[in-house]
């Protein structure tokens, strides 16, 4: 039987880029190639295509020199790029954050007539822009925690107007950043004009967001079989950090303690996964996504929808859909399948 050829893509050009890249090594490390043909495709943070077709033996280090290393060749402009699309039946995205999870580069490959995993141009660009996901989780009937939107030319009243509504403290996000960065928490006035300051630079609208103070977080992956939305078990997020949040460092650097499945019953297991269906359902996702919840008072607050969930070796859905009995392998078979 043909093997089928699938270009793992990562990097790009977002603030995610390195996490990105450690996603793309573990998805080439992990395909079968007893089953596919693997390619490797960077997309540089200026936004060329670097691609490798011989990827037997490849390191992390070999993709994150990806511009050195003699494996790959480029970089291509994505107007003059088809020698890296050049047979492929399936283009695994392994990317994060703007161009990659925000709609870019699933219409870019619409338009090549390239398969590609995870959700479609519409669903990942509004899952991506956070206070674009609010007005669905709010149209929808979906708990989210009260919000305000920060925009340029917004000024001194704007700032007041924030502090009555929400008090503190309060998430101040960049809507379109993933991974927990460009985002912070303040807890007084001063930080919070510190961090609209900051993330001004960086996006038009900002997220300025109520704390939902001791609650329980969770984060809950849906994989989709034969169309259906199916919730994998939750992981309670326990966050070791002294602000009590999921930032960078407790996602990535191991300030955090990630159970599954969760010390808790039967009936908040079952609240927070149809919370994550009804979250998938709502913004018509394909395939799998991953919602971060927080229970406070009975109440699953939506959080955020993560439409291209990461696969490193920390990732949430590899580790929930371990608990369910299946290797890692078997969960990107099931990603393709469904792509």
């Amino acid at each position: 039987m043909k093997k089928q050829r699938i270009a793992v893509v990562m990097g790009g050009p977002s603030a995610e880029h390195e996490i990105s890249l450690k996603t793309g090594f573990q998805v080439v490390s992990n395909l079968n190639r007893n089953k596919y043909e693997i390619f490797a495709v960077v997309v540089s943070k200026d936004k060329k295509f670097y691609l490798a077709r011989s990827t037997a033996g490849i390191t992390l280090n070999d993709i994150e020199n990806f511009q050195t290393s003699p494996l790959f060749k480029g970089g291509f402009n994505p107007c003059n790029s088809l020698i890296v699309w050049d047979g492929v039946d399936v283009a695994f995205l392994a990317l994060h954050g703007d161009f990659g999870e925000d709609g870019t580069i699933q219409g870019y490959l619409q338009t090549l007539g390239i398969k590609y995993t995870g959700c479609g141009v519409v669903s990942s660009a509004i899952g991506m822009h956070k206070i674009l996901a609010k007005k669905v989780f709010e149209a929808s009937g979906i708990p989210t925690p009260q919000y305000s939107v920060f925009r340029q030319g917004a000024g001194e009243s704007d700032i007041k107007k924030i502090m009555a509504k929400h008090k503190f403290p309060v998430f101040v996000k960049a809507p379109q950043s993933g991974s927990s960065k460009l985002m912070g928490r303040a807890e007084n006035e001063q930080q919070l004009r510190n961090l609209l300051t900051e993330l001004k630079s960086e996006c038009k609208s900002i997220l300025v967001e109520t704390a939902i103070i001791g609650g329980d977080e969770f984060s809950c992956p849906i994989l989709e079989k034969d169309g259906v939305a199916t919730a994998l078990m939750p992981i309670f997020i326990k966050p070791a950090n002294k602000e009590g949040y999921f930032d960078y460092n407790a996602k990535y650097l191991g300030e955090s303690e990630e159970i599954c499945p969760p010390p808790h019953d039967k009936e908040t297991i079952d609240l927070i996964q149809r919370t994550a269906v009804a979250v998938h359902t709502a913004l018509e996702c394909d395939s799998y996504s991953r919602t971060d919840i927080i229970l406070k008072d009975g109440i699953g607050y939506v959080l955020e929808i993560n439409t291209l969930p990461g696969m490193t070796a920390q990732s949430l859905l590899p580790k929930a859909y371990a608990v369910e009995g299946g290797t890692f392998g078997e969960l990107l078979d099931r990603i393709i399948e469904n792509s």
